[in-house]
């Protein structure tokens, strides 16, 4: 049985170690786009936000265990039960809000990165090497993430398109290159015109912003919900008698509450949290 100080402290860590794994996806995928130099944040926002959500999903489920069980914590085998599947998570993370009367919704494109860190977490972090040796069960993550990404282009208004595509076909004629090839291909594997590169470059840019509002709104519940959490597990301790052992876990995720107006503009996150 652990002592409380050293509960208290090991939640602490995983509260730190949560947010900087969610703080640092947030910031690749903010820096991530289609070039050679770009894609690779793609990958590293992937894995950030897959163990974010993952270890955020299951404080919740050991703190909702605590609540239930007379402040006792759930077992290895059984935590382990919950597995790493992040869509199997959420869905029990929404069901223990609506024990506490929180409201949760998604919409489509949030649902859409969900399904792409699930999958990314439970295999497809490993595609180009399962590719290389034959052995590939799961789908390209950057081609799956192709289409998050198009979803919010697609978001953005109609004349920040237009001006885009105006700013692609302007580019390619000042420079000769009208019916020239990109010299790699879109995330999605397929080959590109220079002007489909300078539409979507520039496109992606503009649009990872609101990709990072569609996962900072995802997780703003959340903060909520360690609210409840830890502030009744509190009064339980007090009324069994026992020392404090949790921390105020959301403490740790005051970004999940910045407003859409700052996140749409915001380049950095771990440097401010």
């Amino acid at each position: 049985m652990l002592v409380f100080e050293e509960e208290y402290r090991l939640l602490s860590q995983e509260g730190h170690l949560t947010k900087s794994s969610l703080l640092s996806g947030l910031d690749a995928i903010r820096r991530a786009n289609i070039d050679d130099y770009g894609r690779g944040f793609f990958y590293s926002g992937l894995f950030e936000l897959s163990i974010g959500f993952e270890r955020l999903m299951k404080i919740v489920i050991v703190l909702q265990h605590k609540l239930e069980n007379k402040n006792n914590n759930p077992t290895n085998k059984q935590l382990r039960l919950y597995g790493h599947n992040i869509i199997d998570l959420y869905r029990r993370f929404c069901e223990i809000a609506s024990k506490h009367d929180l409201q949760t919704e998604t919409s489509d494109k949030q649902k859409k990165i969900l399904d792409v860190l699930s999958i990314f977490g439970t295999g497809s972090r490993y595609y180009n090497l399962d590719q290389i040796t034959d052995s590939s069960k799961h789908e390209d993550p950057l081609k799956m993430w192709s289409h998050v990404l198009s979803q919010h282009i697609w978001g953005l208004s109609a004349n920040v398109r237009k001006k885009l595509e105006e700013n692609a076909f302007a580019y390619v004629d000042i420079t000769g290159q009208a019916d020239a090839y990109y010299h790699g291909r879109n995330i999605n594997g397929e080959l590109m015109m220079i002007s489909e590169y300078h539409y979507l470059y520039h496109a992606t840019e503009k649009a990872n912003y609101q990709v990072v509002w569609s996962i900072v709104s995802m997780l703003e519940p959340f903060y909520g919900l360690l609210y409840e959490l830890c502030h009744k597990l509190h009064r339980l301790s007090d009324a069994l008698e026992h020392k404090q052992t949790v921390p105020f876990m959301y403490e740790f995720f005051p970004f999940f509450l910045t407003p859409k107006s700052i996140v749409v503009r915001k380049k950095r996150w771990s440097v401010d949290y």
